[in-house]
């Protein structure tokens, strides 16, 4: 009972077109061409703003929102402690100033937050606190950095 044993190869099979076509290479260009847009995009977006000189109009009064006061308060070179107001070292007085030209109604609607420093007392903390509450601030936001907990 001798049969006869097929050959690995025919001249059938040689000439017979491809069934499948192969995809992979077409999805290695083109995972690769997206990561490279992903990455270049931003950072031409980024570099090259595009510049408009608007027209200008008075006929209806533009509202200009207040821009958010960020008060920084950190311990100095020297160990006090030293008060920003967006990044310019300012003192009580100067912050006084401040408020008494925006007027009651203004420094109740104002932006404010305020970011203090890990090694400050909470003293300290609580002393800009009172002054921006005696000065009016009714909405005070308290900066901190989210930790994941482990």
């Amino acid at each position: 009972m001798a049969g006869a044993i097929p050959s690995s190869s025919t001249y059938e099979d040689e000439a017979a077109p491809l069934g499948d076509i192969n995809v992979t290479p077409l999805v290695d260009v083109t995972l690769v061409l997206l990561i490279v847009f992903m990455i270049t995009v931003p950072a031409i977006v980024g570099m090259a703003p595009v510049k408009v000189d608007l027209p200008e109009s008075t006929d209806i009064p533009a509202e200009i929102e207040p821009t958010p006061l960020v008060f920084t308060l950190k311990r100095g070179e020297a160990g006090a402690v030293e008060l920003y107001l967006n990044e310019r070292l300012v003192d009580e007085a100067a912050i006084r100033r401040h408020f008494q030209e925006l007027g009651p109604d203004e420094a109740a609607d104002q932006d404010v937050s305020l970011s203090a420093g890990k090694g400050l007392l909470w003293d300290d903390v609580v002393e800009v606190i009172d002054l921006l509450r005696s000065l009016g601030v009714d909405k005070l936001k308290l900066n901190t950095r989210h930790v994941e907990v482990r």
